[in-house]
């Protein structure tokens, strides 16, 4: 969830209407292995793979219920959204922010480490 937020304040949007609302992420290409690092996390809500389209990597959400809870605070209560953001989701903003560079390799997810120590 912390992600979705993240990414929401930061670089990614809603498309679509209530009922068939989803995310889009989106970045310029050289930021390729951060998109496949937030897909990864997000897969289970992810409708396509990254895809470049032009000098841009994204993909988009499958239309989810969270997706329409969340739009009236990303457009009408931003500041109750920065008040959920919990460090990863700081990180997250930050980094679509350009404010910190979030790298894989060093920032790993419970997950992630456990991946890698095995």
């Amino acid at each position: 969830m912390q992600i979705i937020l993240g990414s929401l304040l930061g670089d990614a949007c809603l498309e679509g209407v209530r009922g068939a609302r989803r995310m889009r992420v989106s970045e310029v290409e050289q930021r390729a292995d951060y998109v496949r690092w937030k897909y990864r996390h997000l897969v289970p809500f992810a409708d396509e793979a990254p895809a470049i389209v032009g000098a841009r990597i994204g993909f988009r959400t499958i239309p989810h219920p969270i997706f329409d809870d969340l739009e009236p605070l990303l457009t009408r209560h931003r500041a109750r959204l920065r008040r959920m953001l919990l460090p990863l989701g700081i990180a997250v903003w930050m980094t679509d922010a350009g404010r910190l560079e979030l790298r894989p390799e060093i920032f790993l997810m419970p997950a992630d480490a456990a991946l890698r120590a095995a």
